[in-house]
């Protein structure tokens, strides 16, 4: 079947296989840890709410920054592999220093300025996904990419549920930080020993752009707009899991308990349709799936707006995770196009995506929940979705064409 052409690609390339089996234990290294973030840090450290926020504040800016200058500087050395090493590194020491030592402090310096480096390692996986299908023609090679990107989905069904039953019995949390450092040692262990080396030197992987350069290129008034039309509409997907839950308890009244199960049914169904995505961009570009999925994901947040049973909100799980996929999948391809020979450089806009995404949705929830209520706030995310399509159609009329070989 054509929806599993990629998996079967990935399946007979042991580089690509490895790299996908990277990817969801880097996932699984999120999971078990960010759900039970704020829960660790405010119930058991007994960190302010005040400082939890500036903490969160902190780590995101400063996962950009690492995220960013590490993607650039992939493209200039060439060799991505030592960079991963070290990153995994830092991921082991950040997490059992937490595991080990659970303390403020600790927990601060951890989370903020020595686990950002760790995180980096996903884009920096990706980055090693299309260096494996650089050969092939560009659609297929996306295809590629999003069905990887699947693997990740995959450990956020598993693992954040897997940890709360394994310490569902415990007063303390921490030992998902000790399962967080087996993972971050996974992925030192497969980048020193299977991940293969770069030919030679690694030179004709090496960009000729130095690194201010590319950063200016990140800056252009072109690629800035890119960036905030890509985060109005994948925004979105931030917004509404926040809404949908407020909806279901506060307006529905239902039970604290459907919450996780439906989270839970969303993640499972985005992996699917996440290879159906992929199977689509064979016969589609990407910026109109994108713009199908954000349709799909509009339509979805207008509809939480009529909702006036929890069963409704269970329906609901299908085109959110039909349009979530999409954009979730997708997102990374779209920004690696820009820039083909340098997929750091492309893949170095994921994190500044994220950023500016969680600050459009703080702001739109802000001010939404305030004067509108959280159903109100839902058609503000509908319109958020629409502006972020049309900024990504005007725009790709100014983008140059790219001959694929397909």
């Amino acid at each position: 079947m054509p929806v599993f052409h990629s998996v079967r690609h990935i399946r007979a390339h042991p580089q690509l296989l490895l790299l996908a089996f990277m990817i969801f234990v880097q996932g699984s290294a999120y999971g078990s840890t960010l759900p039970y973030l704020s829960i660790t840090a405010i119930r058991e450290l007994g960190m302010s709410d005040q400082a939890y926020s500036v903490l969160v504040f902190v780590t995101s800016a400063s996962a950009v920054t690492i995220s960013v200058s590490l993607g650039i500087l992939s493209d200039l050395i060439g060799d991505r592999r030592r960079i991963m090493i070290a990153m995994a590194l830092m991921g082991v020491a950040g997490y059992g220093a937490i595991f080990f030592f659970p303390s403020v402090p600790v927990f601060i310096v951890a989370t903020a300025f020595v686990i950002p480096f760790f995180q980096s390692v996903s884009s920096l996986i990706f980055v090693g996904v299309r260096a494996e299908t650089a050969t092939l023609p560009g659609r297929e090679a996306a295809a590629i990419n999003a069905t990887v990107r699947a693997f990740m989905s995959a450990s956020w069904v598993i693992i954040p549920a897997a940890m709360g039953l394994a310490f569902a019995g415990s007063a303390s949390m921490m030992g998902a930080w000790g399962v967080a450092g087996l993972c971050a040692l996974f992925i030192f262990l497969c980048s020193a020993f299977l991940l293969a080396k770069p030919a030679g030197d690694g030179a004709a992987a090496k960009s000729q752009t130095g690194f201010f350069a590319a950063l200016g290129e990140l800056a252009t008034p072109v690629m800035l707009a890119r960036m905030v039309s890509m985060a109005a509409l994948t925004g979105t997907i931030r917004l509404s899991s926040t809404l949908w839950p407020l909806i279901l308890i506060a307006d529905l009244g239902d039970k604290t308990a459907d919450v996780g199960v439906i989270a839970g049914l969303i993640a499972l169904l985005e992996i699917p349709f996440m290879l159906i995505w992929a199977s689509l961009l064979k016969r589609l570009d990407i910026v109109p799936i994108l713009a199908i999925a954000g349709l799909i994901y509009a339509g979805f947040l207008a509809a939480l707006t009529f909702a006036t049973s929890p069963w409704q909100i269970y329906a609901l799980t299908v085109p959110a995770a039909a349009g979530a996929a999409a954009l979730l999948s997708m997102l990374l391809t779209y920004f690696q196009d820009l820039f083909p020979g340098r997929p750091g450089l492309g893949t170095s806009f994921n994190p500044i995506n994220s950023f500016l995404g969680n600050g459009l949705t703080a702001l739109t929830f802000a001010t939404g929940a305030h004067y509108l209520g959280y159903s109100g706030t839902a058609w503000l995310g509908l319109a958020l979705a629409l502006a972020g399509i049309s900024g990504l159609i005007l725009l790709e009329k100014r983008r140059p064409a790219v001959v694929d070989p397909a």
